[in-house]
C-alpha cells in the first residue's frame, strides 16, 4: 500500500496528544481517592495545550487524504457502520472536551466538572486511538494488517509517544513522577517491540489466497497472469501497490526497529540504571521515539498487501502457490446447456 504522509502525521500528534493526556489526567483521577501528589496547575494547562494544538494539527493533516475535503463533515453520517467515521467523530469529541477541561482547570470554577470532564475527554481518546486502530485491523482485503496484533500495538505506541513525553515534562517541572514515567517508558517501549517483533514474524505464516480462489475456480486448474490489462500505471497499481517502498522496505524496517525501541530502550535503561536522567537524554528519547514511529507507520503502510494486486501480478510470490484446500473438491464443468 502507499504510504499517505498525512496519516502518518496524523498518528504522530494524536498519538503524542492522547497518549500524553492518558497519564496526565490519570495523575489528577488518583486524587480523588488520595492518592499521589497531583500536578501543578502550569503543568497542566502547558500540557493541555500543547495536546489541543496537536490533535487540531493532526485533524488538519488528515484531511489532506481525502479527495474532497470539504465533505470531511459527512464522515460522521456512517457512525453505525465505518471505523473512519468513528475515529472522526471519538477525534474531534476529544479535542472538544479536552478544550472544556483545560478552561475548567484554569478558572477552577467546579472540582466535579472538571473531573468529568477529564474522564469523558480520557475515553474519548482511548475511543479515538482505537478506532483508527481498527480501521486497519478490520480490513480483511489486507492481510497483514488484519490481525488483533495491529490494534494492540497501534495502541502501545500511543503509550510509548505520552510516556517518554511525561518523563521529559517530569524532569523540566522538577515533578515527583521522573522514576515512574521512566519505568513506563521501558515498560511499553518493550511491550511494543514484542508485538511488533509479532506483527512481522506472523506474515510469514499468512495463508495467501490465490488467484483461483479469487475467482472462484478448484485448483486442479491453475490460473496464473498474462498480462496486468494495462500498459500504464493507474490508480490500482500506484495506491495500492508502492514499488520504490517495496525495495526499500528490508532497510527501513530495520532502521525503524532501531529508532522506535531499541534506541529508546537503551537510553531508558541507562537513565534508570545509573540514576544520571537529564533534559537532554529524555528529550532524546521521546525524538527518537517520535521519528521511529514515522518510520514504524511507513513501513507498516508498505507492508500492506492489498487482494486485488493478485489481478496485477503484483502480490507476493505465495499467492500464486497452489495449496491443499476445500476448493480442489470442487469440479469444473463447462457446459453449453448449464
Amino acid at each position: 500500500m502507499h504510504p499517505p504522509l498525512s496519516l502518518i502525521f496524523f498518528f504522530l500528534t494524536a498519538g503524542t496528544s492522547i497518549g500524553s493526556f492518558i497519564f496526565m489526567y490519570f495523575i489528577e483521577f488518583l486524587l480523588l481517592f488520595g492518592k499521589g501528589q497531583g500536578l501543578p496547575k502550569e503543568v497542566i494547562l502547558k500540557l493541555g495545550l500543547l495536546q489541543l494544538v496537536l490533535i487540531g494539527a493532526g485533524a488538519i493533516g488528515a484531511s489532506f487524504h481525502l479527495g474532497h475535503k470539504l465533505r470531511a463533515w459527512k464522515a460522521v453520517r456512517r457512525f453505525r457502520t465505518s471505523w473512519l467515521s468513528r475515529e472522526a467523530v471519538f477525534s474531534g469529541a476529544y479535542g472538544f472536551t479536552l478544550l472544556i477541561y483545560l478552561v475548567l482547570k484554569y478558572f477552577e470554577v467546579n472540582p466535579f466538572f472538571e473531573h468529568f470532564f477529564g474522564i469523558t475527554t480520557f475515553i474519548l481518546g482511548v475511543l479515538s486511538g482505537f478506532s483508527t486502530a481498527m480501521i486497519y485491523a478490520s480490513n480483511r482485503f489486507v492481510l497483514e494488517w488484519n490481525t488483533s496484533i495491529t490494534v494492540i500495538y497501534y495502541l502501545l505506541m500511543y503509550l510509548m509517544l505520552g510516556s517518554t513525553l511525561m518523563a521529559y515534562f517530569s524532569y523540566l517541572y522538577k515533578l515527583p513522577y521522573l522514576g515512574t514515567f521512566i519505568f513506563l517508558s521501558f515498560l511499553f517501549l518493550s511491550l511494543g517491540f514484542g508485538f511488533r517483533l509479532a506483527f512481522n514474524i506472523r506474515q510469514f505464516y499468512l495463508k495467501r489466497p490465490t488467484l483461483n480462489e479469487a475467482l472462484n475456480l478448484p485448483h486442479n486448474r491453475p490460473i496464473r497472469v498474462l498480462d496486468k490489462g494495462s500498459t500504464t500505471d493507474n490508480y490500482c497499481t500506484e495506491e495500492f501497490y508502492y514499488k520504490k517502498g517495496k525495495e526499500t522496505l528490508s532497510t527501513v524496517i530495520p532502521v525503524a526497529y532501531l529508532l522506535t525501541f531499541v534506541v529508546p530502550l537503551f537510553l531508558t535503561l541507562y537513565a534508570w540504571i545509573t540514576g544520571t536522567a537529564n533534559e537532554w537524554i529524555l528529550g532524546l528519547n521521546y525524538l527518537f521515539v517520535l521519528v521511529g514511529s514515522a518510520l514504524e507507520r511507513w513501513a507498516f503502510f508498505v507492508e500492506g498487501n492489498h487482494v486485488q494486486n493478485l489481478f496485477y501480478g503484483l502480490y507476493p510470490e505465495q499467492g500464486y502457490k497452489l495449496r491443499k484446500g476445500f476448493m480442489e473438491r470442487k469440479e469444473t464443468r463447462i457446459s453449453l446447456y448449464g
